[in-house]
Parts: structure tokens; sequence; C-alpha cells
């Protein structure tokens, strides 16, 4: 539900959508945010490297052993999880057989990267070798959660429902959300409505899973993020200070959204906590690939 899509500007109702190592942004109108918006504090995170399954998640190493881990996961909430591959549908895949074929191979490395550094904490999460992991993961509930916060999200930015914003999202997403809300004109309401759930033999459908503790020791509270793919029919209006339908301003689209949502998962009863929504995602390219491949290799020289 970009605000491109929805036509409204940074003084309507809010959006973010999410591109490339830079890839979370704010714009105006929806749950879409892009992988760049949080242009600082996901490098912050990103500078772990690029490769969840040979490492923990960046947040807490990079914070320090002073900050809260509540300010920790907040933080790890906010972005999505560097190496978080979203396969486009194949009508956008690149032009051409050989790069059609890289971006499928492409799509399976970080797919076997992803089920493998999956199952290893699950199984680490097991109390013994012949006891099962206490660790559960349930695809219908993802979708479900996912789709329910969609929609909370949008009609909540329609409505400039500051609380169920704050709610819903983390702290770094919901903010310039709130801004926005306070920027637009006193004259003008908005409405938004999910008339149909859209392609229903294809979405929703969840496109990326992602596990990763939040620090290198037992215990570590754990991030879970998933992204699940929506495909929907949305109307939004807009309002004059007379409760008037804004002449043109009455549209219906149809729209794909890859929806992502967070929580932490404690790491010693393996209990999760509130989803979150981050936003959504726009589908992954190669050429993003390179670019967020460069960005770990030259975090992990720094590093080095």
């Amino acid at each position: 539900m970009s605000s491109a899509k929805l036509g409204l500007r940074a003084r309507g109702v809010l959006s973010m959508r999410v591109t490339g190592p830079a890839r979370i942004t704010a714009a105006s109108f929806t749950t879409s945010q892009c992988r760049t918006g949080a242009g600082a504090y996901r490098a912050h995170l990103e500078s772990f490297g690029g490769r969840i399954s040979e490492q923990p998640s960046p947040s807490a190493q990079q914070m320090g052993p002073r900050r809260d881990m509540k300010d920790v996961a907040n933080l790890a909430l906010s972005v999505l999880l560097p190496a978080t591959f979203v396969l486009p549908p194949f009508s956008e895949f690149p032009p051409g057989l050989k790069q059609k074929l890289k971006m499928l191979y492409t799509w399976a490395i970080y797919k076997i990267q992803e089920t493998a550094t999956n199952l290893a904490i699950k199984i680490a999460s097991k109390p013994s070798i012949f006891r099962r992991a206490l660790l559960k993961t349930n695809r219908s509930s993802d979708i479900l959660t996912a789709k329910a916060l969609h929609r909370t999200l949008a009609e909540a930015l329609a409505a400039g429902d500051k609380n169920t914003i704050a709610r819903i999202c983390p702290r770094k997403f919901s903010a310039p959300l709130l801004t926005s809300i306070d920027a637009r004109p006193r004259t003008r309401r908005y409405g938004w409505e999910l008339v149909t759930y859209t392609k229903t033999a294809y979405y929703p459908t969840i496109k990326a899973q992602r596990l990763a503790p939040l620090l290198p020791t037992k215990g570590s509270p754990i991030l879970r993020q998933v992204v699940v793919a929506i495909s929907s029919r949305q109307r939004r209006v807009v309002y004059d200070a007379q409760g008037q339908v804004v002449p043109g301003s009455e549209k219906e689209m149809d729209v794909i959204e890859n929806v992502a949502i967070g929580c932490i998962i404690d790491g010693h009863t393996y209990k999760q906590g509130d989803w979150r929504i981050l936003g959504s995602v726009k589908p992954s390219t190669l050429e993003g690939h390179q670019r967020e491949k460069r960005f770990a290799e030259r975090s992990n020289a720094r590093q080095q």
C-alpha cells in the first residue's frame, strides 16, 4: 500500500516502503517502509556482516554492554534483518534467461542459509536430545498476524490513531508516522478500506522467516521476523471539513505488499513477545543483493 499508489503525500496519511541495503522510507499513507529510512540505525545493525547464519544479530554486539536489553530489542525490531531476500513475482524478474536463473539461484542460496539458521536455533531450544524443541513457529498463525497488523496499521493511519500506531509499530518506525499525522491539514480527513483479498490462489504467502539471537550467549533473546506477501484491493478517500468527499480523491486499487512483522522471543522460555509491524518491503533485486553484499564486506573489513 505505497503512498504513491494511494495518491497521498507527506501531509496526508503516512506511508513507508523498503529498498536495497538502505531498503526502509517514510512517505504518506500506508504500512510501507524502505530498507533505508532506517539509514543510520540499519547501518548500525548491519555492521556485524551479511550472514545471519554465521553471526548473531548485529544489534546487541554494536550497542555495547551498557545499553539496556529492552532498547536493543526495540532497535532490532525497527529494521529488516540483512540478508533477507524477498523473491519478486516472476513477472518482475529481470529480463533474459541468464538473469532469471541468477535470480532464482541467489534466492535459493539465501533460502538455504535461512532454513539452516532457523533449524539450528530450533534444535538449540531442545531441553534434551530426546525432547521436542521449545521454540515453535506456525505459518498459518504468522499469516493471520501479518494480515491483522497490516489492516490495523492502515486503518490507524487513515484515522490518525496515534495510540494504535505506537502500540503496533517499533519506536523508530512509529515516530515519522506520528509526525506525519501531526502535519496533516486540519481541514482534511482520510478514509481507508480493505475491500477484499485478491489472487487468493497464490496469496497470502510467506516470503521469508528469520531467526537471529541478539547476543552470542546462551539464553539470549531471539529476534524473529516474517515477511508475508498480501494481495488486496483497497479503497482510499479524502474528506473536506464538511465531511464531503473531495472530488477525485476516492480511488480503488489492487496492490501486492510484502508485509514485514517481528517479535522478540525469550531465550530461556522461548515464549514469543508481542508482534510489531515494520512496514512493507520491496521485492529484492540482483542489484540490491550486490549492494548489500558489498556493504557487508566493508563492515567486516572495518571490524578486522
